[in-house]
C-alpha cells in the first residue's frame, strides 16, 4: 500500500509537471503570434515616419519628435525581437556592450517614459569595462526598473542611475 501511495504521488507530480509544461508551451506560442503581429504593425509605422522625416525641416521640433519616434519603433523591435526569444522562437544575441553609451542612448526613452515629474541622473563610472549582454535584455531592464521607481514616487523625484564595475564572489 505504501508504494501504491508514492508511485501515485509521483504521478500526480509528473502529471502537474506536464500540465505546466503545456500550458508554458501555448504561452510561447501566442507570444511569439503576438510579437510576429506586432512587428508589422512596426514596420508599417517607421515606413509612415521615414517619409515623414523627408517632409520636416532638420532640427525642427517636428523633425526631433519623428526622430523620437523612430527610436522608440526601433525599441518596439527590439521588444519583439525579446518576445520571439521568450517564445523560444528566436535565440538571444549577447554581445559586449557599453553600458554607459547604452544609458546615454536611452534617455530620450527614460524621459518621454517617465514623464516631466521625474528628473534623471546619470553617473558613469570612468573605465567601465564592457559587459556581455543581449543589448535588448539590458534596455529591457533598465526601462522597467525606471517605470518602477517611476510608479514609487507618484509625487515626483529624481532617479539616479549610476554604473560601477564591482567582481562578486562565486558564492553571492
Amino acid at each position: 500500500a505504501l508504494l501504491i501511495r508514492r508511485e501515485l504521488r509521483r504521478y500526480d507530480r509528473m502529471e502537474r509537471a506536464f500540465v505546466k509544461a503545456q500550458r508554458m508551451e501555448a504561452v510561447g506560442q501566442l507570444t511569439g503570434g503576438l510579437a510576429h503581429d506586432f512587428n508589422n504593425l512596426l514596420t508599417v509605422i517607421l515606413g509612415n515616419l521615414e517619409l515623414i522625416q523627408d517632409t520636416v525641416k532638420p532640427g525642427s521640433p517636428t523633425a526631433t519628435r519623428v526622430e523620437n519616434a523612430m527610436l522608440a519603433t526601433e525599441r518596439g523591435s527590439d521588444l519583439t525581437r525579446r518576445l520571439l526569444a521568450f517564445s523560444r522562437r528566436q535565440i538571444l544575441e549577447p554581445k559586449l556592450v557599453d553600458v554607459n553609451a547604452s544609458l546615454r542612448d536611452m534617455e530620450p526613452l527614460l524621459t518621454t517614459s517617465l514623464g516631466e515629474s521625474i528628473e534623471i541622473q546619470f553617473h558613469p563610472a570612468d573605465d567601465l569595462p564592457l559587459i556581455r549582454v543581449d543589448p535588448g535584455e539590458l534596455e529591457s531592464a533598465i526601462l522597467n526598473l525606471t517605470i518602477n521607481a517611476r510608479d514609487a514616487m507618484p509625487e515626483g523625484g529624481v532617479i539616479s542611475l549610476t554604473t560601477s564595475a564591482i567582481h562578486l564572489q562565486r558564492d553571492y
